[in-house]
Order: C-alpha cells, then sequence, then structure tokens
C-alpha cells in the first residue's frame, strides 16, 4: 500500500504554497529546486489540468535506485556503509536512517544515483562478492537490497497510465529548467498558467513518498468541499454502506482513509468530499441529513465531524 499524504489550499498570484508536513517529507523545502511537468486528463468529456513537481531531475531518472542497507548498531558502521557505495562512485540522494532494534540492528533506506557506477544488478553482485570473500570492507554490513526506482513513470507518464477510459495529454513532459521554492511555495511557470487560464484557483496537493513527486490538481472554482469524520463498526460491508449513503444524495468523495480502533469492532473513515451537487442542498441540510442517514445505518454509525474546508 503506497502512503499518500494530501492537503487543499489556492494557488494565488500563480503561486502554490506546499504545506510543511508533505514539502519536509519530499525534500521540496526552501531553497530546494523543482522539475516539473504538466498534463491534462480527458474522461467522458470532462476535463482537469495537473502539474506533478519533483526535486529530482529528468535526465537523472533511468539511473536511480532504492537501495536499503542493514548495519550493526555501533559507531562506524554508517561510515562504513557510506564509504563502501563512494568506492562505487554512487552518489547518495535523498535517505532516512533509524536504529531499529537499538544496539543490535540500523537500517538506512535511500535513493541512489548510479549514473556514475552502472546498475542495480552490478551493485548487487558487488556487495555479495564482497560478503562472500568477507572483505572488512563490508564487516559492519549486513546486507544490502537494490532495485531499479519507477520514478520516471509517474513523473513523464501521468497518473492514469493503465486507464482505458481516461485520455492523458502531455502539456508540458519537462520543464528542463528547475524552479527554487521560495517562501514556502511553488511559483508555477508561465507556461503551465496559459493551459489553466488563471492565476488563482483552488487546488489538491497530493504526496507520493514512493515515487518522491508532489502533484498539483487544480479544482473548479465553484467546488465545496466538506470534511466528515465518521464512526462505524470494523465489519465487512459497513465501508460500503457509508459510500452508498454519499452516492445515493450525489455526494463526491474526494480523498479519504480508514483507520481501525478496535480490530472487528470499531474503526474510523475520514473523507474529504465535494457537496456542491449534494441532494441535500446548504451546508446546514446536508449535515443534518447526513447525520440522520448514517445514524440509520446502526447503533455503531455515527458522523462526528462535518466541517467545511478552508480554501
Amino acid at each position: 500500500m503506497r502512503m499518500r499524504l494530501w492537503h487543499f489550499g489556492r494557488m494565488m498570484s500563480g503561486k502554490v504554497e506546499i504545506s510543511s508536513k508533505i514539502g519536509e517529507l519530499l525534500g521540496l523545502v526552501d531553497g530546494s529546486e523543482v522539475f516539473s511537468s504538466m498534463f491534462k486528463y480527458e474522461v467522458e468529456g470532462k476535463e482537469a489540468c495537473e502539474i506533478v513537481l519533483s526535486p529530482f531531475g529528468p535526465e537523472n531518472y533511468r539511473q536511480i535506485a532504492y537501495v536499503t542497507i542493514q548495519v550493526r548498531d555501533e559507531p562506524g558502521a554508517l561510515a562504513q556503509a557510506s564509504q563502501f557505495l563512494k568506492s562505487l562512485n554512487i552518489d547518495i540522494l535523498n535517505s532516512e536512517t533509524i536504529s531499529s532494534i537499538p544496539g543490535a540492528v540500523m537500517i538506512w533506506e535511500m535513493l541512489v544515483d548510479l549514473s556514475f557506477y552502472g546498475d542495480s544488478v552490478s551493485l548487487k553482485a558487488e556487495f555479495e562478492k564482497a560478503k562472500a570473500e568477507k572483505s572488512p570492507a563490508v564487516g559492519m554490513v549486513d546486507c544490502l537490497r537494490v532495485e531499479d526506482s519507477d520514478l520516471a513513470t509517474r513523473y513523464t507518464r501521468g497518473a492514469a497510465l493503465d486507464s482505458e477510459s481516461v485520455r492523458t495529454k502531455a502539456l508540458r513532459r519537462t520543464e528542463k529548467k528547475a524552479t527554487i521554492v521560495e517562501g514556502g511555495s511553488f511559483q508555477v511557470p508561465q507556461a503551465y498558467l496559459s493551459f489553466v487560464g488563471r492565476e488563482s484557483a483552488p487546488v489538491m496537493l497530493i504526496g507520493d513518498l514512493d515515487s518522491w513527486v508532489l502533484s498539483v490538481v487544480f479544482l473548479d472554482d465553484d467546488v465545496r468541499l466538506f470534511r466528515m469524520k465518521m464512526d462505524l463498526p470494523d465489519r465487512p460491508g459497513s465501508i460500503h454502506e457509508i459510500m452508498t449513503v454519499l452516492a445515493d444524495a450525489s455526494v463526491n468523495v474526494v480523498a479519504g482513509y480508514t483507520n481501525v480502533l478496535v480490530y472487528y469492532e470499531r474503526m474510523t473513515c475520514e473523507l474529504v468530499a465535494d457537496l456542491r451537487r449534494s441532494a441535500y442542498g446548504d451546508a446546514e441540510g446536508a449535515h443534518a441529513a447526513l447525520t440522520e442517514r448514517i445514524s440509520a445505518l446502526g447503533a455503531q454509525f455515527s458522523l462526528v465531524d462535518f466541517s467545511p474546508v478552508d480554501l
């Protein structure tokens, strides 16, 4: 399951603010350079535009790999692991390390650039050879896993790659000149703004940690977003019942997640939904009607929060 982060905001004067909770995880912080591409999606007469942001330049994608290194949790282990990569002319990019079992095991997960070395198969073979020869260069390194990245797929081909009904058109495959994040914001290139047709618009930001990209999706000006939190039983079909209530009222779910609190007993469902075409009219009417309909599903069902999303 891919971890995703999302946030709603507004592009103002051609600038999109990158929330800190997303930006810090993706390396999109003040002073960092951002590469971008833009797509238009068409389905059943409707259109939507998306800008995809990445901290990595497009020319590097074919040589980037995921590497996970397990070392002993003791002084010098990380230095030894990084020296092994340095000796092969491999560049460590974004990474995270944590002592998963203090005093015993440390895990180092990273993106690496193999452009000046070779490929992932050669790296794995080089490490296994060193271990087989009991080389002191990897004496504190227990194992190394490496796999090719698929960063280029999301960045260059869009979000609907496998869809038969959605037509994807690359408006700008790559904006080769990087943009610098300043004041926590991304300045949308003028070429992109001409496709969007406006300098102010509600947006949805979706951070994809697996692909190291941030998707900026432009929403309609008349969108009416509300955040809803529901309690429900943890059993087969309960999510379906909630979604059916929303579908019957023409409430369109935009984002959400579920979380089990007590297995086989209780869970929560949090959603952001567009109510502009809702059968319940204004916000007050929608709140009252949804509270009643959800409670009618059973004693464990309830709508515990209903609030507008500030755009």
